[in-house]
């Protein structure tokens, strides 16, 4: 399967660009943290035969893995997560707070990387 990733670049614009309204620095508090959280869902694709809602998963579960935003970093997951479906010609059929939900179980680990894919699966 031929997937494109995103770039990092992209999700920092809309990050900037969705929590402007927020006060302070929107930026990633650390850039290596952003890199190895971009990483992770190259390394899954590599390592493991990933679908499409593995790699989206992957991508969310990199940003709350590795924390690189001071603020907004369920916000970040849920948008890479996003992104990257859309980049792949792919949408998520949830509502907003079913989506809001599911990010933040996924957060605090109420929920396993392995779930969130079956979820990202079931709503494509």
């Amino acid at each position: 399967m031929n997937l494109r990733s995103i770039d990092p670049d992209a999700l920092l614009l809309l990050q900037r660009e969705s929590l402007s309204d927020l006060p302070g620095d929107l930026d990633a508090s650390d850039g290596m943290l952003l890199d190895q959280a971009f990483a992770y869902p190259l390394n899954q694709a590599v390592m493991q035969h990933a679908d499409v809602a593995d790699l989206a998963a992957a991508y969310a579960v990199g940003i709350l893995k590795y924390r690189p935003f001071v603020v907004g970093n369920e916000h970040a997951a849920f948008l890479a997560m996003g992104l990257f479906l859309y980049l792949n010609n792919w949408q998520l059929n949830a509502s907003s707070e079913e989506a809001a939900r599911v990010i933040w179980q996924a957060s605090a680990a109420d929920l396993g990387e392995d779930e969130l894919a079956n979820w990202v699966r079931s709503k494509l």
